[in-house]
């Protein structure tokens, strides 16, 4: 009795399925050798990642409001007057040929003169002031959400590496 013959179709049906099962066993077989240097390396990009750190400098350059500040004036200052300046009612002490006279006079202090004059008191400002400055910034990417997107994808890989044995 004579054994009925496939059909061709199903012959290189049944060829093609085994040459693709062979196939496939054969890149799962080589894939621990493959994934290994790559979630190794991923690995190390994520650990850079976390422990970043951002290093910066901001310029701040712009006028701040300053109100109700007290500005503590102690101390010697030399004022040089602009333009003549009127004194009204001015002791005047002058000496004369061997005595001295004293009385009270209107006088006018030259331009340019130098007057030392020492302050004891507060002076309270209301104004704005030109702020410039160059701030030094350390941002750890650890302590913010960056840092905790990396810690999350290091936490999912890890049944994968330990699976795989990935140092």
């Amino acid at each position: 009795m004579d054994k009925p013959r496939m059909p061709l179709f199903y012959r290189i049906a049944v060829i093609f399925s085994f040459l693709f099962n062979l196939a496939t066993i054969a890149v799962l077989a080589a894939m621990p050798f493959l994934l290994r240097p790559v979630l190794s390396q991923v690995m190390a990009e994520l650990d850079g990642l976390e422990n970043a750190v951002i290093e910066t400098v901001v310029p701040v350059d712009q006028r701040m409001p300053v109100q109700g500040v007290a500005i503590h004036l102690r101390g010697p200052v030399q004022v040089r007057t602009t333009s003549g300046a009127p004194v009204s009612q001015a002791a005047v002490t002058m000496y004369l040929q061997g005595g001295y006279i004293s009385g009270i006079a209107d006088i006018v202090l030259p331009e340019g003169m130098e007057l030392p004059i020492t302050f004891t008191q507060d002076l309270v400002m209301t104004s704005t002031i030109p702020v410039r400055l160059s701030i030094p910034v350390a941002i750890s990417l650890k302590n913010t959400q960056v840092g905790t997107f990396a810690a999350h994808l290091k936490a999912m890989l890890l049944p994968l590496i330990q699976l795989l044995g990935v140092p």
